[in-house]
């Protein structure tokens, strides 16, 4: 496109932008890209002028378009800095080349996860700082898409991928349809090439059938709109290629059935319109119930607004659209339709509110300390279909599908997140699991004695619900260590006669800190709960006399001659259950401090600490909760017969106990498990319980003591 090309565009949208400036910027671009080539041979500068293109086609403000043109100027050539475009263009300009030229110092491709987690964030903030720098990014990945050929396979396929994951879902988010719907099928082109063809050929062979029955629906419904007093445009709407590999993917829909399915687009003059125009098609067409989806009255995040029905005709499912003309604008251009031409800022009220979803986002996804669960989360909250529900108050909460009411309690506050109790949806009591559906009324139910357990992380789906129960279970994973070390270092002075709240107060405490390079006493202390340190490791340090006694248990695992720890034991990170032995509440188990990886608690007789070392050792008490059950393994023997299994299973169930999994089989005359019953028709079984402690095993094993059948049963 040449200059004057490019000026009489914008002039059709913004006749008093500054045309000055972008000749300026056009004239300094071309000479700065002077002698470069693309890879197809073409010159440099159409790349920057492409790019341009695309954002006047949003009907982008005067500064965005002068920066696209520059883009790379900063990238490209040595002699060109920030300060020198800000001096020629001003601040704004020069602002956004610098964010569009950061985001392209990050690779998606490759590397390892901590390094794409990080890009993913950088770019997304660079969005929240200010969105037109992402949107000039949008256009020139659309630009080297289209212009992707003349790269090596290899190339084409890591960037048709990397369009994929970050690019597509971002123009999504931000509500840019057609970048999105352009973007998805130049990568799907790459990504699966066959199957691109295939799609293609087959539209094709239909096109012209499809346009003649679109237009003549687009007829019929236009006159029975006329009929009733609404002016509407009514046109067919085009179908992308990925749109159609998705719905044949994911829905399971027949190939025929798809290329079957007529777009059709409404636009009316308002709101009023709108559902006029719905009320008339449903009268007038067999429409599908279950289809209507009403998203003027509950908008999306990104502010698309409109009304979808489906209706059938002769055999055909036909999708419609109905939104007003400036409803259309913002679901084709997004953001993009809320930017000033003129001034070049945000021109409305609801992309502010698009600015402040879009950073609380951010801020909850960039909280997570783990690179897999950050991009995970990161796609999910880009990518996931939405849904909507209502406070007691009648607000709407906007939520990825999927999410539970956990999710629900963090999106109102953290502290409801963190007391939730319970659930009322629709009025009805429901489990913290329960998955949201449209138009759910959802009341949390609060307690201030509850609070996060790790297996909720297994449920959530929202960044901001995983960042909060993660930050509240490392909290208390360092006040649980800090507790634990406490203890462990008191038994050391108790048997050294000395006051350990005195001894932490101490000069000697803060010389140990220096030697230790740890800030305060507390950090020591964690260090002792964690097993990083070990207490009589910190007593060497101590001019205190180690002399100790220790004793010999019967099974030949040795204590110190010290009280009992009760301890609070919550799985958190700093204590796991072990699984060679599961102990559980009410079992007679110790604690071995291990290095570096916190507290392990095993059943008092497990062989795998018998030859620990005895100072890591450490007896304690653990009284059962109802709040978290913990796997037990029994094994029964039965006679075998039809039906028993199924009353073992019944009396367990009485018990309100969960069976995580069961082995079972015919046994020998030794209770060796075998593949057939020619021995003895007598069945040896495993069965993994859930339990909250001992008392409860114990009632599991007098219910199935009780069956007649039952030979015996014991815990393994």
């Amino acid at each position: 496109m040449s200059l004057e090309s490019l000026i009489q565009s914008i002039k059709s949208y913004n006749p008093e932008a500054n045309f000055d400036l972008l000749k300026y910027a056009y004239e300094f671009g071309e000479e700065c890209h002077l002698g470069q080539k693309r890879k197809s041979g073409d010159p440099y500068f159409t790349h920057c002028i492409g790019t341009a293109e695309i954002l006047v086609d949003l009907k982008l403000d005067l500064y965005t378009i002068c920066a696209a043109i520059l883009h790379d100027t900063i990238e490209d050539n040595e002699e060109i800095t920030r300060d020198k475009l800000a001096w020629r263009f001003g601040e704004t300009v020069a602002d956004l080349v610098e964010g569009v030229s950061k985001i392209s110092q990050y690779h998606f491709r490759g590397g390892s996860r901590q390094r794409q987690a990080e890009s993913y964030l950088k770019l997304l903030l660079a969005t929240a700082q200010d969105v037109r720098v992402i949107l000039i990014k949008l256009a020139d990945r659309v630009h080297n898409m289209e212009t992707l050929s003349f790269q090596p396979e290899s190339r084409q396929r890591e960037i048709a991928k990397e369009t994929f994951e970050v690019y597509a879902p971002i123009a999504q988010r931000l509500g840019i349809s057609r970048i999105k719907s352009r973007l998805e099928d130049l990568a799907f082109k790459y990504t699966n090439p066959e199957e691109y063809k295939l799609i293609a050929k087959s539209l094709n062979q239909k096109l012209a059938e499809r346009e003649d029955y679109a237009g003549q629906m687009a007829e019929e419904i236009r006159d029975a709109l006329a009929q009733s007093g609404v002016a509407a445009e009514v046109y067919g709407r085009p179908k992308s290629i990925y749109s159609i590999h998705q719905k044949i993917k994911e829905k399971g829909t027949p190939f025929e059935e798809i290329f079957d399915l007529i777009g059709l687009r409404i636009l009316v003059n308002d709101n009023a319109d709108c559902y006029r125009t719905t009320g008339v098609i449903h009268e007038n067409w067999h429409h599908v119930p279950a289809r209507f989806k009403d998203f003027i009255g509950l908008p999306k995040a990104n502010g698309y607004r409109s009304l979808h029905t489906t209706i059938m005709d002769e055999g055909h499912r036909i999708e419609i659209q109905i939104r007003t003309h400036v409803m259309h604008e913002v679901a084709e251009d997004g953001i993009a339709a809320h930017w000033s031409y003129k001034e070049g800022v945000p021109s409305t009220y609801e992309s502010e509110t698009i600015f402040k979803w879009l950073r609380g986002m951010l801020e909850d996804i960039r909280e997570l300390r783990n690179p897999n669960q950050f991009i995970k989360s990161m796609k999910h909250e880009l990518l996931a279909d939405q849904v909507y529900v209502f406070t007691p108050r009648g607000d709407v909460i906007e939520l990825p599908a999927g999410s539970t009411s956990i999710d629900f309690a963090y999106k109102i506050h953290t502290q409801v997140g963190n007391t939730c109790k319970g659930t009322e949806v629709n009025g009805m009591i429901t489990s913290l699991r329960y998955r949201l559906c449209n138009g759910d009324r959802v009341k949390i139910i609060t307690d201030t004695s509850t609070h996060p357990v790790r297996e909720w992380l297994r449920w959530v789906r929202t960044a901001r619900a995983q960042n909060r129960i993660g930050q509240w279970l490392r909290e208390q994973d360092r006040v649980q260590a800090i507790e634990l070390g406490k203890r462990f270092l008191e038994i050391e002075m108790k048997r050294r006669r000395t006051d350990i709240n005195m001894w932490l107060k101490s000069e000697r405490v803060t010389e140990i800190l220096q030697i230790l390079n740890l800030k305060s006493p507390s950090e020591l202390l964690q260090h002792i709960g964690t097993g990083q340190r070990l207490s009589a490791d910190i007593m060497k340090l101590v001019a205190i006399d180690n002399s100790s006694e220790d004793i010999e248990s019967t099974d030949g695992i040795t204590f110190h001659s010290t009280p009992t720890i009760d301890l609070n034991i919550m799985g958190t990170d700093s204590i796991r259950i072990m699984k060679c032995c599961h102990p559980i509440p009410g079992d007679e188990v110790v604690a071995y401090v291990t290095k570096g990886k916190g507290i392990s608690i095993h059943r008092h007789h497990c062989q795998r600490i018998a030859n620990e070392e005895a100072d890591r050792l450490i007896q304690v008490d653990w009284e059962p909760t109802d709040e978290i059950s913990y796997p037990t393994e029994i094994i029964f023997e039965v006679q075998d017969r039809s039906g028993i299994l199924g009353e073992v299973t019944t009396a367990i169930a009485a018990q309100e106990i969960n069976i995580r999994k069961g082995n079972f089989g015919p046994a020998d005359s030794n209770g060796n498990m075998a593949t057939n019953s020619a021995f003895e028709r007598v069945g040896y079984n495993k069965m993994m319980l859930e339990v909250t402690g001992l008392e409860q095993l114990e009632q599991a094993i007098r219910a199935i003591r009780q069956l007649k059948e039952v030979i015996r049963v014991s815990r393994n």
